[in-house]
């Protein structure tokens, strides 16, 4: 054959050697001409024989034409020589043996044979017959060549994503809109054009969607323009007629396995990627609390999906947006796989730290006359024993606030009695005392005037008794002073003591309207439970750590 028939044969290889998957450039090209046309190296009249005159004239003298470089033998020998060439540039290495090999099955096609088996010079042919062989340089060569140039030329364009994808780009099914999505995703963005209808909507479906996850070996999940998860099958949510697979833009996409047990929602959100274009979530978790029903749009697939009996959630190719409402739920065991879409280059990690301890979870419900009571947000840390409610409630706590007050005010009354007794009693003693001390001075002077005879006995008995009713109103005035005193103390102990109590009976109200965290931990979660008249049922979840024996 001539140099331009395993030229046109080259062509129709590049096209077939990219439907297989290797890729094939300007190197690649270059390699799979060259060793299209090397064979012909054994002789001094070829064109590579011209260019390598000195190892074309030894080939020939020695081995002579279509032997030694004819054969798979030395194809082989080839192979291991350049197997370096492999490691370098896998494709180019393939090009070039995949150009060699043409050669030698073209070469079957001529009158000659090719001895594929030298040195055992068994001659091979391609037809059995004679006259269905092709001469060199015939009519029917040329028309051979012409044949696989245009072959090549018709097969590049279709080749270029796979013979595979294009088979499946024919059937265009759910089914091989799957396998291909399977193939592009880490490389490539994956669109579908699909032509069907919404068996929910009833509405006609046609246009191009963004593919987002493989949905088994059924169908695929896509996202419309308003970001909407459909799922498209043969007889799924979208009845899809006609669904083929095309590249978009080049991506890189990194999957990462979490797991979710004793983890809040918030601590997956916080650690996603962010330079990540999109992000994907699927899996499925279960919270230490129901979770609020989710009710997705009509017509479309739901991204989360949350059942109360047992408490479940599910995620769907779910985007972060669509779980920040949940980020407060405490999940209990679960796990996930986040698949986030990053431009070449901008690649980043999904860091989520290790939990030091097992956690423990532990769920108040308490009753509150308002939302305003509430001291504690998700994410607070709290000691124990530190109040995270409180029952705003004034009534009874002012009612006892005002007895007690008056009771104060009733003890400083009786304090402010008991001083102006003192001052009294002080002065009417004092007063006494010196009224006790002249009459007995008048008595005195009676007692020696009446021994001299210079007064009568009467006088000085009657100072006599003047000075007993004088000590008799001092006793008097000290036993009345005592009484009263007296009396005013146990008025103002009883007082202070009453006082005491409303103050403790105001204590103990204030503290039962205190909600107090029983441990020390985190606030995973803040949720209302009912709503009744005059009154809300909250339920606060606390996460703890515990304590290493």
């Amino acid at each position: 054959m001539t140099a331009g028939t395993h030229l046109a044969g080259a062509a129709l290889t590049a096209s077939l050697l990219r439907g297989f998957g290797v890729e094939v450039g300007l190197l690649e090209g270059l390699a799979l001409a060259w060793g299209s046309v090397m064979p012909d190296i054994d002789t001094t009249t070829s064109g590579p024989g011209k260019f390598l005159r000195p190892l074309s004239g030894f080939l020939e003298r020695r081995f002579g034409h279509r032997t030694l470089t004819h054969s798979l033998p030395f194809l082989l020998l080839l192979a291991l020589l350049l197997l370096p060439l492999h490691g370098a540039n896998p494709s180019a290495y393939w090009a070039f043996l995949s150009g060699y090999l043409s050669h030698l099955l073209l070469d079957t096609l001529n009158v000659n044979g090719v001895p594929l088996l030298w040195p055992w010079r068994l001659m091979f042919w391609f037809f059995p017959a004679r006259e269905w062989r092709i001469r060199y340089a015939s009519p029917q060569e040329a028309t051979l060549a012409l044949g696989l140039a245009l072959s090549g030329f018709a097969l590049y364009p279709v080749s270029g994503d796979g013979f595979d994808t294009a088979f499946r780009r024919l059937v265009a099914s759910p089914e091989t809109a799957v396998v291909d999505y399977l193939q592009w995703r880490d490389r490539w963005e994956v669109w579908v054009e699909m032509r069907g209808f919404n068996r929910e909507t009833q509405e006609p479906l046609e246009g191009r969607y963004r593919v987002v996850e493989a949905l088994g070996r059924e169908g695929v999940l896509v996202e419309d323009e308003l970001e909407r998860l459909l799922a498209v099958s043969r007889d799924g949510q979208v009845v899809a007629y006609r669904v083929r697979a095309v590249r978009g833009e080049r991506v890189v996409l990194r999957e990462y396995r979490v797991d979710l047990s004793g983890r809040l929602l918030s601590d997956l959100l916080q650690a996603l990627p962010r330079s990540a274009r999109r992000v994907w979530i699927t899996g499925e978790a279960r919270p230490a609390t129901p979770p609020p029903p989710l009710v997705p749009p009509v017509g479309t697939y739901p991204r989360v999906e949350a059942s109360e009996n047992p408490p479940r959630l599910r995620f769907h190719a779910a985007r972060p947006q669509d779980l920040a409402p949940l980020s407060g739920l405490y999940l209990q065991a679960g796990s996930a796989v986040v698949r986030a879409q990053f431009r070449p280059g901008e690649e980043g990690e999904l860091y989520l730290p290790d939990l030091p301890q097992a956690p423990s979870v532990h769920p108040l419900v308490f009753s509150l006359p308002s939302l305003s009571g509430l001291l504690v947000r998700p994410g607070d840390r709290v000691a124990e024993g530190e109040p995270i409610a409180r029952k705003v409630d004034e009534a009874p706590l002012a009612d006892l606030r005002d007895q007690a007050e008056a009771k104060r005010g009733e003890a400083e009354r009786l304090e402010g009695e008991v001083a102006r007794l003192e001052v009294r009693c002080r002065a009417e003693r004092e007063a006494l005392r010196a009224e006790l001390s002249r009459l007995e001075d008048q008595a005195g002077r009676l007692r020696y005037l009446v021994a001299q005879g210079a007064e009568a006995p009467l006088r000085l008995a009657e100072a006599e008794a003047r000075l007993e009713e004088a000590r008799g109103r001092l006793t008097r005035l000290a036993l009345d002073c005592a009484a009263e005193g007296a009396r005013l103390e146990a008025s103002l102990r009883e007082a202070r003591l009453a006082e005491e109590r409303l103050r403790r009976r105001l204590a103990r109200a204030e503290e039962a309207q205190l909600v107090r965290s029983p441990v020390a931990g985190r606030v995973a979660e803040v949720k209302v439970r009912d709503l009744r008249p005059g009154e809300v049922v909250v339920e606060v979840v606390i996460q703890s750590e515990k304590k290493t024996p």
